[in-house]
């Protein structure tokens, strides 16, 4: 062993760094046996190593520590507002299955999207016979809609929609 780390230090060799990827002459490098006990500057980077993994161990503890306290003190109101909007996106998903919703609309021509709006109908297609085509968004309690569903909303309303072939 002793013999190829000589050889590889009078080399002209290059390396990449497995880390990095910046590439290095191996003749500059602490080359050593790994059965033996570490050179001085090999043990030296590695408590340099081990130091700043234990500073980034209390560092990511702290950031815990700090998000369980914000958790813990999170407003009512926020918390509720999370579980409703939470429950929205829940239900969505679940719309086009809902008995009411099938005596409007069949499920047959309506496809679920789940963002901006969450279903469209394509009234008729199940029969090969389209009336018309419905843009629908689902809210639950007091829920609005976001800046951009309204925008859909007022484009359909004022006709300013079309069909392309790509």
């Amino acid at each position: 062993m002793s013999k190829i780390l000589d050889q590889l230090k009078k080399s002209k060799l290059i390396a990449e760094c497995p880390n990095c990827q910046r590439e290095f002459q191996l003749a500059k490098a602490i080359l050593f046996d790994g059965s033996k006990p570490l050179p001085a500057k090999a043990e030296d980077k590695k408590n340099e190593m081990l130091e700043g993994l234990d500073e980034l161990k209390q560092e990511i503890k702290d950031r815990e520590d700090k998000l369980k306290n914000s958790l813990i003190n999170t407003p009512k109101r926020a918390e509720r507002g999370a579980i409703s909007s939470n429950l929205g996106t829940l239900m969505q998903n679940f719309l086009p299955y809902n008995k009411d919703f099938n005596k409007n609309m069949p499920m047959a021509d309506s496809r679920f999207l789940s963002q901006q709006l969450d279903v469209i109908v394509f009234d008729g297609a199940s029969n090969n016979d389209v009336k018309h085509i419905t843009f629908m968004d689902a809210k639950t309690g007091d829920a609005k809609m976001e800046h951009n569903q309204k925008q859909i909303s007022d484009v359909v309303a004022n006709g300013k929609v079309r069909s392309e072939l790509f």
